[in-house]
């Protein structure tokens, strides 16, 4: 019977082990975990069975102990363990700062941006008296009006590309001093092609202008990312970036002041307005700005603890999405070095940096994009937005001079208005699109959550504001109202519903992309629009030159081109774009 008994036992305890270990047990504080040792009473030797109990003696003695230690780990300990984390995590939180040294550099940064805006726009004040002094058709008026945007668009995806190997403090300095001396030299080309209607000299000059000004947007956003964490880089770029509203603005202000201020002083007749100081002035503005970046601005703090870790980083292209921002700059992950410091991987240096934007470029989705009835609706789009936005910044001066009359000062001082719009159209439209996304996705159906469609039906309502309502204001507008300053509220109207396209395809790239491929996107949708906004400049110039017999006929042809160039927008947006994620 003793067999038979110590089999009976061993059958128990086997049994209690498969129980055992089918509900295993993770310690809390530990990696410990139940033996998963599987007992067989059912052994035909009885030295077996033997070992089996042995065996699970050895493992309930081992829990026993486990059980010890876990009770050791009392709720103050817990608690102990508990505030030393949350602790951690506040100092880790506090360190997420911008450094105090970065307020000069951000101050520098917004007067860099207002500076390209400023030099930008002067020439369509300009233009008024530089056409009557050489005597300039309206042809060459936009040749020369849109020569700045042709440098920036074959400009700015190699200067992206640049900044990824080249260091931006030094980027920016180039830049700004090749703009500045291209402003310097803008009226002794101007005086080289009044000889013979010689244009190239000048021509080549605004595009070189126009490509060095691409610099800006590119390198403040690799020092941002070194300078700036995540959670704040948004309000520090809207700081930057106010900057160009800023100087568009002062343009229409300042520079008819600095012409008359300028006139019979720059060398110029003293019955000629001083278009030609005022370039000097402006040129000159940017090469004293170059002092200050030259001591003060970094590419980095000395350590990088602000921007994070390389944990959950993707290199991939960056741009700031804003306006006509087609820039790629590549964005590096940060890695751990030796000494335990948060720092770029530097290993290989900018051949390295050269390989991993190669493989980028490999990888792309190029033909998804293509195929892509979003892509395109969003590219086409942004196209019309910039055949008309470019005319009216561009012609507005002109348009006011010759409809009504109106000198040069009083010109810049009627085209204020619209930009104004324009600023308060582009902070409206974000608000009110969070706004109604939030409304739209807080019924009980939805649980809180936008779905696609509700997104895509949002997207589509403000790009068809934003391209419906200035083609109706430039279709009226096309009757050339007597008033110059209802001409200027349908203007202003132009500009500021077509800045609601923040909201449109502006938020779409984000959406239709996740964060490796959103600013490629971008770029691949802005470039295209770039080139058709400097296009059309030249069109209006050559329409007319062509209509300039018929009284008023001219504009009327260009406003009714750019509303049905609008109508053709919204409708292929409408159409061909949906929220639906495509390219991770």
């Amino acid at each position: 019977m003793r067999p038979m008994s110590l089999l009976l036992h061993a059958a128990i305890i086997g049994l209690l082990g498969v129980i055992t270990q089918s509900s295993a047990f993770v310690c809390p504080t530990c990696t410990l975990r139940r033996p998963t040792h599987t007992i067989n009473p059912l052994r035909s030797q009885y030295g077996h069975k033997r070992y089996a109990v042995q065996q699970q003696l050895e493992e309930e003695r081992r829990l026993e102990k486990t059980d010890a230690i876990i009770t050791d780990v009392d709720e103050d300990s817990l608690a102990s363990i508990a505030n030393d984390t949350t602790t951690q995590s506040l100092q880790t939180t506090s360190e997420q700062t911008i450094p105090p040294e970065f307020y000069p550099i951000l101050a520098l940064c917004f007067c860099v941006t207002l500076l390209s805006a400023l030099d930008r726009v002067a020439m369509s004040i300009a233009i008024l008296p530089i056409s009557s002094e050489f005597g300039y058709s309206e042809t060459i008026k936009g040749q020369i009006s849109s020569a700045v945007s042709y440098g920036y668009g074959a400009a700015i995806l190699p200067i992206g590309l640049a900044v990824s190997v080249v260091s931006p403090r030094l980027l920016m300095i180039i830049g700004v001093c090749l703009w500045s001396l291209a402003t310097l030299g803008t009226p002794i080309m101007a005086e080289l092609s009044s000889s013979g209607y010689i244009l190239l000299p000048l021509l080549s000059i605004r595009a070189i202008m126009g490509a060095a000004e691409a610099v800006v947007l590119p390198t403040m956003q690799r020092i941002l990312a070194n300078w700036v964490p995540p959670e704040k880089k948004a309000t520090t770029l809207a700081i930057i970036l106010s900057g160009f509203q800023l100087g568009t603005v002062s343009a229409y202000l300042v520079s008819p002041w600095l012409m008359d201020q300028m006139s019979g002083l720059d060398g110029g007749a003293a019955d000629i307005e001083g278009w030609r100081g005022m370039f000097y002035i402006y040129g000159v503005a940017g090469l004293v700005w170059l002092l200050p970046w030259y001591f003060l601005a970094k590419d980095s703090p000395s350590a990088n603890n602000n921007i994070g870790s390389a944990e959950d980083c993707t290199e991939t292209w960056v741009n700031t999405m804003i306006e006509d921002d087609a820039s790629l700059v590549f964005q590096e992950c940060l890695v751990e070095n030796d000494a335990g410091e948060i720092t770029k991987d530097n290993a290989g240096g900018a051949l390295k940096r050269m390989q991993d934007i190669q493989l980028l470029v490999q990888s792309a989705p190029w033909s998804d994009f293509l195929r892509s009835r979003g892509v395109w609706g969003m590219m086409l789009a942004h196209g019309a937005k910039n055949f008309e936005l470019y005319n009216l910044l561009a012609w507005t001066p002109t348009f006011f001079n010759q409809q009504y009359g109106l000198n040069t000062k009083e010109s810049a001082l009627f085209s204020i208005g619209p930009s104004i719009c324009g600023m308060i159209g582009g902070l409206t439209a974000g608000n009110l699109a969070d706004f109604m996304l939030v409304k739209l996705s807080s019924g009980d159906s939805n649980n809180g959550i936008v779905t696609t469609k509700t997104r895509t039906n949002v997207r589509k309502i403000f790009q068809s504001v934003a391209l419906f309502g200035p083609a109706t204001c430039l279709f009226l507008l096309s009757s050339l109202p007597e008033k110059a300053t209802t001409a200027q509220i349908l203007l202003g109207g132009a500009v500021g519903l077509q800045a609601m396209d923040a909201a449109g395809f502006g938020a779409a790239t984000q959406e239709k992309a996740g964060e490796r491929w959103a600013g490629l996107l971008y770029s691949l949708t802005s470039l295209p629009g770039v080139m058709i906004g400097s296009i059309s400049v030249s069109v209006t110039g050559q329409i007319l030159d062509m209509m300039s017999s018929e009284e008023g006929s001219g504009w009327t042809t260009v406003f009714q081109l750019n509303s049905m160039v609008c109508v053709v927008g919204a409708f292929c947006f409408l159409f061909l774009y949906d929220s639906k994620k495509e390219f991770d």
